[in-house]
């Protein structure tokens, strides 16, 4: 077996099969063995699950590498010692807040993570049924809990789940704390002996659902609900969220799509079952449905509920995916147009149309920060609760977005709920969402963004992902597709801010035309993202409009592809 397997595959293996908290996974791990399946083995054991972007995730199955009870269950026992130690012995009282998506697993590992914390001592909230993510960051906050976890792995293919852990402010764990969970993780010997019922455990649901929903509410902007909608939870947790509040607000012409609606983790009505409302699949139901009711938004949500997927009627009649930015700049636009002040986040992968709305409006704007909701939730922290700023509204690529601080973390609800208000105002005018983002175009340029993904599978793939950014990083390309890279960007030795694993080419003085390369914090891929801004002028035909569009789509696609060969 030595011979078979990477060094630290082979100490994982020797620990899951002596040590004795791993006991009931021994028979099939010895199977494993005796069959020989060394491929499996080493993926399932070659490194232990980190804390990423979106925490702990990964496939469910046997091993270091996998979501399963005992690595779920390490992810508790972490979470309860690193509270205690860093909070005291009372944090007990305040309890931690459990929820979950609608995974086939997810149940299960929710109710054997309460037992976990249960035997610890700690108050214990866990919600009757699947929830989405966003409101578990309201829970936290709601009922005064000094942690919180969801179960769940957002967007993934069904045979993946995940283990998200929040802090006492109900914003994902960030640093120290990531590193300090993930050290109390490895230090944990044993577990507590426990029947995996839930005796003890407070069972939550309609109180925290009711004060959720009226929070979401009070962000409405508009009293307009004249927009005919089509929607689609994608199997997930939407249906007690994103519906909830368009319920609960008056959109009277909401229509469900009902082949869709039903909670299901293996997504059987989906295209090759991918719940990801940014893969073009995931909304061709919704689409027809679109199509069928003439409607003048359609909207997704991913199996959480904390990404937002809208479908629009473009100029030539036909429906077509918007993406996270073009998401992002309508309802950041619409935003700042009612008047409301504040401060905008962005991500360093988000469109610079959130700078050129902000300086519009005269509202300050934080746009440096690392992928990942948990960095606009640390600026919340520190600009808000610890300072004298408020918080508007801050959007990401990947189709996440807040406004109000009601929650730390993106909510699709409260995105859903903007832009069908800003659907129904424009509605009442004779316009269109799409009219209102060529307006945007018009105003401040055509900003054009792309997202390639490369995966990287397996053990293997994590390794070259690695060599790739250290190749990229020491070794950089000096054009890119024949454009010059004016400026390298290495976000490992930034400065006054979060370090990560990223490289930024910019290919303009004025830092508006850039490709940004990352590997993925949750799953084993490489991102490459690519903007590109061309002025125009604001009396340009809707014509001409739609050609420097195409044009700067070929161009970003181009760039985008050179890019590519290089992370082979």
């Amino acid at each position: 077996m030595q011979n078979n397997l990477s060094q630290e595959a082979q100490k994982n293996v020797d620990i899951w099969l002596t040590d004795a908290k791993y006991a009931e996974y021994k028979p099939e791990l010895e199977k494993l063995i005796a069959d020989e399946d060394w491929k499996t083995l080493e993926d399932s054991f070659f490194m232990t699950i980190p804390f990423g972007t979106g925490g702990r995730r990964g496939k469910v199955g046997i091993g270091s590498n996998r979501m399963n009870k005992a690595t779920i269950g390490e992810s508790a026992q972490g979470l309860c010692d690193y509270v205690v130690a860093q909070l005291g012995e009372d944090a007990k009282k305040a309890g931690i807040v459990i929820a979950h998506d609608t995974r086939t697993t997810s149940r299960e590992f929710a109710e054997y993570t309460a037992s976990i914390i249960t035997a610890n001592g700690f108050t214990t909230y866990l919600f009757d049924s699947f929830r989405a993510t966003p409101e578990l960051s309201f829970a936290v906050r709601h009922l005064k809990a000094v942690a919180g976890i969801v179960i769940s792995a957002s967007h993934n293919p069904p045979q993946d789940n995940g283990f998200k852990a929040y802090w006492t402010d109900g914003a994902q764990i960030i640093q120290p704390h990531d590193k300090g969970i993930i050290d109390a993780v490895e230090n944990v010997a044993s577990l507590p002996d426990i029947k995996n019922n839930l005796e003890g455990v407070q069972i939550i649901g309609k109180e925290v659902d009711d004060a959720y929903i009226a929070a979401i509410a009070q962000e409405s902007l508009s009293k307009s609900r004249s927009a005919i909608i089509a929607y689609s939870p994608l199997h997930g947790t939407g249906t007690m969220s994103a519906q909830k509040i368009l319920e609960h607000v008056g959109f009277q012409n909401l229509t469900i799509v009902e082949e869709q609606a039903t909670p299901d983790g293996s997504f059987p009505n989906l295209p090759n079952n991918i719940p990801n409302p940014e893969v073009p699949s995931a909304s061709e139901m919704v689409t027809q449905y679109a199509e069928r009711l003439h409607a003048d938004i359609a909207i997704t949500t991913d199996p959480d509920a904390d990404r937002l997927g809208v479908v629009v009627q473009d100029t030539d009649g036909i429906y077509k995916l918007l993406t996270g930015n073009q998401i992002a700049a309508l309802a950041a636009y619409y935003v700042a147009s009612k008047g409301a002040k504040g401060f905008v986040v962005r991500t360093i992968v988000t469109t610079d149309m959130l700078d050129a709305i902000s300086e519009d409006f005269g509202l300050n704007i934080y746009n440096n920060i690392l992928v990942g909701f948990k960095y606009v939730a640390q600026l919340i922290r520190e600009k808000q609760d610890e300072g004298d700023e408020t918080f508007l509204i801050g959007g990401e690529e990947s189709y996440g977005m807040l406004k109000g601080s009601y929650c730390r973390d993106k909510d699709a609800a409260v995105a859903a709920l903007l832009l069908c208000e800003l659907a129904s105002e424009l509605k009442d005018q004779g316009k269109t969402l799409m009219w209102q983002l060529n307006e945007l175009y018009k105003k401040y340029g055509v900003f054009t963004e792309t997202l390639a993904n490369i995966q990287y599978p397996g053990a293997d793939g994590f390794a070259n992902m690695q060599r790739i950014m250290k190749q990229l990083r020491e070794h950089p390309p000096t054009d890119i597709a024949g454009t010059p890279i004016t400026a390298v960007v290495d976000r490992e030795k930034f400065e006054g801010t979060e370090k990560g694993n990223v490289l930024i080419f910019e290919l303009s003085d004025d830092h508006h035309t850039r490709l940004t390369i990352r590997p993925s914090g949750t799953e084993p891929k490489i991102k490459i993202y690519t903007q590109l801004h061309a002025p125009v002028d604001a009396a340009i035909s809707d014509a001409k409009l739609g050609e420097v569009k195409t044009s700067e789509l070929a161009r970003a696609n181009t760039l985008t592809e050179a890019l590519t060969k290089l992370a082979q």
